[in-house]
């Protein structure tokens, strides 16, 4: 396994990734508008945060991603982790998470938040374990029902 941060030659991969990982969980993967960020991951993520690939040999098992939110405060949002259905319950999550935070606080950030839905509680357990705490919402985001935040 490598995390590999992105580069524009990866873009088909998440793509495919994506569409893969909404698929198995019943939501169609729409890259024209609700997920225009997974589309163009070097103009959404590689400006302002960065975005970062797993991989199992050639195959992209897990991402994960930060964007400023908030510069002056110093705060970034996680982004668009999943891991493959086949790959999960191994610790990938745990360790894509772990990569995130650790280059946040490298980086000097205050605090990541993040949103989530409900059916996903698998996540909802491993940001609760890696001390994150539920929040009041902080985004426009009409797909998430969960706000947690991580003080640093």
């Amino acid at each position: 396994m490598e995390i590999i941060t992105f580069n524009p030659d990866m873009q088909q991969s998440v793509d495919d990734f994506f569409s893969k990982c909404f698929s198995a969980v019943g939501i169609p993967y729409s890259p024209m508008d609700r997920h225009a960020d997974i589309a163009n991951v070097e103009q959404y993520y590689m400006q302002d945060g960065c975005f970062w690939c797993l991989f199992d040999n050639q195959t992209l098992v897990g991402t994960v991603a930060l964007r400023t939110i908030d510069l002056d405060n110093k705060v970034v949002e996680l982004k668009r982790m999943f891991v493959l259905p086949e790959y999960q319950g191994k610790g990938y999550g745990r360790l894509l998470l772990n990569y995130a935070i650790a280059y946040a606080r490298e980086q000097q950030y205050n605090k990541i938040c993040l949103d989530t839905r409900k059916q996903f509680s698998a996540a909802q357990h491993l940001y609760r374990s890696s001390g994150f705490q539920e929040t009041e919402k902080y985004n426009d985001n009409d797909c998430a029902e969960l706000y947690f935040e991580l003080v640093l």
